[in-house]
């Protein structure tokens, strides 16, 4: 017994060494990777600060369009040097001769620079390289719809005069666009640091070192500590960090040893020793069981339930509809600008919304709900014992937590959120099938505008079976050639026809006239608007050539409007048809200029310089700003019918059309009134001063036959002619 317990005892205390000293080995290479990440990330850090300057118009304008020294030296030295903490600033030239050059406190330091500037070469190439994938700025500006571009820049860790340092080379372009560079070959920005003691202390604090050193790479090694040494690009070493590593292995090593040695005078010790052990990894082996059954149910960024666990809810639920008849709702959310802020703020920014909204959903579940995220931007909520009046409440507060300002790291964000709802209270449905009912309630909610919530209806299966239908239908009809154009006159008070606005028409061989409200936005969702804004202009534009001197109105949608290649497309058009485009006028809707988007005023400038007319069409219903109409070049405001129904009955409607009149007469605008329909109407915009007029009064849609007629005096054929009160004239 006692051999056997001194060959067990020795057996320990070698495995224990053993153990002792790969833990130990382990817990370097760890650190030593830790470092070695964080490093990369601290070199990071530092290149990116450098785009606050590197990205802005101003520098554009002062290093490249025109060099100012002074400038230079106070917005770029003196900013990267006093606020960033960087001990080198180079600007270099398009062709990358040095213009400028900061050395810690001394701003002509040119002379001084030679060692950095050959060690920065390779990067400036890299974003050389990067400039030349991007191609032009004034495209690029144009393809990022007002968005600020991506920084260029290329980083890494270098040996010069000075010492081993963080170099960075940072492209040098607009933000905005407001000033552009001479040639195809921008400023190059150059910062670097040294990598001294003080740099070291940075890691060293944010990731626990203990007496943590910077020396040559030749310096001899410290004895008990673990070294890292510091590469450039080229994979020469630069610099050897070393410092007093953790030793877990050693440090169990001296605690188990009186154990060990305690073990070896009783095997009934030794046996509860593994009894021990055995009972722990036991536990260890259930905690990880444990935890791996949790991330199968649950969402990694949020801890919240995820798909998988929400459906195990629901099917609960119904069984205790069944038993209890104990009602629930299901609530699918989606976040409305989720997309915006990811995109703008990067993706940590998102990942840090999406975990805020997920507390401040949770803060008003009831403790027995389910809250789940079901996707990228989307979130569940199983209501328990649930009401109409309840489910919402749970809704409305939803919509009201994510219109108010969200904090995350990033700054201070606006996300809004659109909500579908369902009640079930029918023990025979399906998980699967709750979940889908309040799918379809949230696409009707996004459909209505977003920012609100909708319930599930039975019709909602119908309507998107519609629409799916109506979707392949239409774009059989663009292909086909079924789709028609009528244009409704346009006239002087005296009722003198003076233009035409274009409305396309759709008679569907089975379904028969499909208003345009309904197959319009299923253009926009999909990939038709392009080929049925292009038919309609197309149409318009052949039509107004048959028209004498008519002016022809025709509705651009925002989803043509902001395709990137709408207005070339527009061009292409004009020179193939041959059309006078001072007699076209493009319609759009306020909600096209909301967030003053540069993109928008670029577009609405290239098809001012085509010679088209631009109309505002809706007026007063969406985001009417006299700015607006103070910045873009619009020439004509359309008064929406909701307020011409409702002239000489309320009060209120006669003031906004009088506001509206005066506000277009002060800016040298034309305006015009649609929806007229009772000769009231016409007599209260001709008191208002409001000349033209459009609507049934007039005359109805028509074929661009029936208004040749019209011109030339003859009775038209077309039975959409007639309308309830002619008025029309010849122009």
């Amino acid at each position: 017994m006692t051999l056997v317990s001194a060959a067990l005892g020795i057996g320990v205390i070698i495995a224990l060494m053993a153990f002792a000293h790969i833990a130990d080995k382990s817990a370097v290479e760890r650190e030593q990777a830790l470092l070695k990440n964080g490093f990369n990330g601290l070199l990071d850090e530092h290149a990116r600060r450098p785009t606050a300057v590197a990205l802005w118009d101003e520098a554009v304008r002062n290093l490249d369009v025109s060099y100012d020294p002074e400038w230079t030296d106070s917005n770029i030295g003196e900013y990267l040097a006093g606020v960033l903490d960087f001990d080198l600033t180079v600007v270099l030239d398009r062709a990358d001769a040095p213009l400028y050059a900061k050395w810690e406190e001394d701003s002509d330091a040119l002379s001084r620079i030679g060692s950095a500037l050959a060690a920065a070469s390779p990067l400036v190439e890299e974003v050389r390289e990067a400039e030349r994938r991007r191609g032009p700025i004034a495209d690029h500006l144009r393809e990022m719809a007002g968005q600020p571009p991506k920084a260029i820049y290329a980083t890494s860790v270098s040996q010069t005069d000075f010492g081993p340092m963080a170099l960075t080379a940072t492209l040098v372009q607009p933000d905005f666009g407001l000033a552009l560079p001479q040639t195809s070959r921008s400023a190059v920005l150059i910062s670097g640091e040294v990598i001294d003691q003080d740099f070291l202390s940075v890691l060293a604090e944010r990731y626990l070192l203990s007496e943590a050193t910077l020396t040559a790479p030749t310096a001899p090694r410290l004895p008990d500590h673990a070294t890292l040494i510091l590469r450039d690009s080229a994979g020469q070493a630069v610099a050897l960090v070393q410092w007093h590593p953790q030793r877990p292995g050693a440090e169990m090593l001296r605690l188990s040893m009186p154990l060990v040695f305690i073990a070896l005078t009783a095997l009934i010790i030794l046996a509860m020793r593994y009894q021990s052990k055995g009972r722990l990894a036991t536990e260890r082996l259930v905690a990880s069981e444990a935890r791996v059954t949790h991330l199968a149910y649950h969402d990694a960024l949020t801890g919240l339930p995820n798909r998988l666990l929400l459906v195990d809810r629901l099917n609960g639920a119904l069984g205790r509809v069944r038993a209890d008849k104990q009602g629930f709702a299901v609530h699918c959310i989606d976040l409305d600008r989720f997309n915006e802020i990811n995109d703008s703020f990067g993706q940590q920014a998102g990942d840090d919304l999406i975990a805020e909204v997920s507390r401040l959903f949770a803060e008003v579940c009831g403790p027995g709900d389910t809250l789940a995220r079901l996707g990228r931007d989307e979130f569940g909520i199983l209501q328990s014992n649930a009401t109409r009046e309840s489910a919402d409440a749970l809704a409305t507060r939803l919509i009201q937590l994510t219109n108010q300002p969200v904090e995350i790291e990033a700054g201070r964000v606006f996300s809004g959120c659109t909500v579908g709802v369902t009640l079930i209270e029918d023990a025979n449905l399906d998980a699967v099938e709750c979940l889908r009912r309040a799918d379809l309630a949230l696409n009707r909610a996004k459909t209505a505008g977003r920012g609100q919530y909708a319930w599930f209806l039975p019709d909602m299966d119908a309507t998107l079976r519609l629409r799916l239908d109506v979707r392949e239908d239409l774009r059989t009809a663009i292909a086909n050639g079924e789709l028609t154009v009528a244009y409704q006159p346009q006239v002087h008070q005296g009722g003198k026809l003076y233009g035409v606005e274009a409305l396309v028409r759709w008679n569907h061989p089975v379904r028969g006239q499909v208003p345009p409200s309904l197959f319009v936005p299923i253009a926009e969702e999909c990939d038709l608007i392009s080929s049925l804004g292009m038919f309609v202009l197309r149409r318009a534009f052949e039509d107004s050539k048959r028209l004498g001197r008519l002016r022809v109105a025709v509705n651009i949608s925002a989803a043509q409007f902001r395709l990137s290649d709408f207005v070339s497309d527009v061009a292409a058009l004009v020179s193939e048809t041959g059309v006078d485009v001072g007699r076209i006028e493009l319609e759009i809707t306020e909600g096209l200029l909301l967030g003053d988007d540069r993109a928008t005023l670029q577009t609405l400038a290239d098809l001012r310089s085509l010679g088209f007319r631009i109309a505002l069409d809706d007026f007063g219903t969406g985001y009417s700003s006299l700015s607006y109409l103070q910045r873009y070049p619009i020439d004509k405001i359309k008064i929406d019918r909701s307020f011409i129904s409702s002239l000489g009955t309320d009060p209120s409607a006669d003031a906004v059309v009088n506001a509206i009149v005066r506000l277009a007469r002060a800016l040298r605008l034309d305006v015009i009134a649609e929806g007229v329909e009772t000769e009231l109407q016409r007599v209260r915009l001709a008191a208002a001063g409001c000349d033209d007029i459009q609507g049934f009064l007039f005359g109805k849609p028509m074929s661009a036959a029936a208004i040749g007629a019209l011109l030339e005096g003859a009775p038209s054929q077309d039975p959409q002619h007639h309308s309830r009160t002619v008025r029309l004239a010849a122009s």
